[in-house]
């Protein structure tokens, strides 16, 4: 029992949350029928789920005074999920007026299959409360019978409309053009397989008790937590299309944190030029984008504060060895650039009076990519370079010498 609340309660807490959050973000367009067609799937889905959990069962049939009331409840609350998310497919991939004379079919149809199953149940002889094995313990009794076929067999329909649809839309030229959009039809066809999976089970079962085989009926007892589970891809089905597109990729993602650290330790070498203008905006900390744009700018800012101490013996030493070691141009670039910036952010270089550099010498990369990668060079060569080092060491030897005579 435990296993079972805590599986449907966790689910049925996640389509709550769903519905709360569809509500907020969808209330200014309530008058659009594919809006309340998704309410609606949301809502149906969630309160199923969250009062087929045996404590609630308990709970409800407790408070209604009525044996076994949960059951027609959960029941036609699946039936309403059935046909509300058939009814969404249709709304998303045909014109309104087409849609809507398949809609209002599913209205008519689904509504008079639950007034049955209400209307099957109270005919019914239940008087024993059943809160797991209702469906087994009552096969056999035809008017249970008839209420238990008729809500799988829609349920089945529902579903497996739902899922053919959201299979062909995603297949649709139209659509596998906005690729989250394809994504999230096919995560929406995922989430209607386990319903019908769930009523295909039972059915079976149900055709057993009839035949007077018993020995599959702990399938019956399983198949729900197979439902229930369908709000997981529901939510990812619902997610995708909002907020795939303003997600990066996760290659992207990775690519940027391996940006932030290559120009870390550069960073760090220069933040003492200016440590004011370090900052992490609020809750952007584990935001690699965010944090690599920060870099950019304060490394372009700290240059610009340098340029007026660069020392041009510095560059030419640094370019000399470069073009002795065949280096391309833009690994020269960057050496020439880091043999700078490693001299000018010296104690002893900014001693010195600054002097004016012509623009040329201070023009930064073009695009961010750019910007990106020159200043990945600049921090690489910063800190592995040999004629880095060099460069630096030849123009300290000469400003000491100059200082001794």
């Amino acid at each position: 029992m435990a296993i079972f609340n805590l599986i449907y309660l966790s689910c049925g807490l996640i389509g709550l949350l769903l519905l709360a959050y569809k509500i907020r973000a969808l209330r200014s367009n309530w008058g659009s029928p594919r809006v309340v067609a998704l309410i609606s799937t949301v809502f149906f889905s969630a309160f199923a789920v969250f009062f087929a959990a045996p404590a609630n069962i308990t709970w409800l049939n407790w408070v209604s005074g009525v044996p076994n009331f949960a059951v027609p409840l959960v029941y036609s609350l699946v039936v309403g999920f059935a046909g509300s998310s058939f009814a969404l497919v249709l709304c998303w991939r045909y014109p309104a007026g087409q849609a809507w004379r398949r809609v209002r079919l599913i209205l008519v149809s689904y509504g008079s299959v639950i007034a049955a199953m209400v209307a099957l149940f109270r005919s019914s002889d239940v008087g024993q409360e059943r809160q797991i094995d209702f469906d087994t313990y009552y096969a056999t009794q035809p008017t249970v019978a008839a209420f238990l076929f008729i809500y799988l067999v829609a349920t089945v329909v529902g579903c497996g409309g739902q899922a053919y649809h959201c299979w062909q839309g995603a297949r649709d030229q139209a659509i596998t053009a906005r690729p989250w959009l394809a994504r999230g039809l096919l995560w929406y066809c995922f989430a209607g397989l386990f319903p019908v999976a769930f009523a295909l089970i039972k059915l079976f079962v149900l055709l057993m008790d009839w035949a007077g085989e018993r020995g599959f009926d702990v399938l019956s007892l399983t198949a729900p937590l197979m439902a229930s589970l369908s709000i997981i891809p529901l939510v990812i089905a619902m997610a995708l299309p909002v907020f795939g597109p303003r997600r990066p990729s996760p290659r992207l993602w990775l690519r940027r944190w391996r940006t932030y650290f290559l120009l870390r330790p550069l960073h760090r070498a220069l933040a003492h030029v200016n440590p004011h203008i370090v900052l992490v905006a609020p809750g952007k900390f584990l935001n690699p984008h965010h944090r690599v744009r920060r870099q950019i700018i304060e490394l372009n800012d700290w240059r610009w504060a340098l340029t007026p101490y660069y020392d041009h013996s510095v560059g030419e030493s640094a370019a000399a060895l470069a073009r002795r070691a065949d280096l391309p141009g833009d690994e020269l670039a960057a050496v020439v650039e880091a043999a700078q910036l490693r001299a000018a952010g010296t104690t002893e270089a900014r001693r010195r009076p600054p002097q004016r550099r012509p623009a040329a010498e201070i023009v930064d990369g073009t695009d961010l990519a750019t910007e990106h990668d020159r200043w990945v060079r600049i921090s690489r060569a910063f800190q592995h370079s040999p004629i880095v080092d060099a460069a630096v060491a030849d123009a300290t030897r000469v400003h000491a010498a100059r200082g001794n005579d």
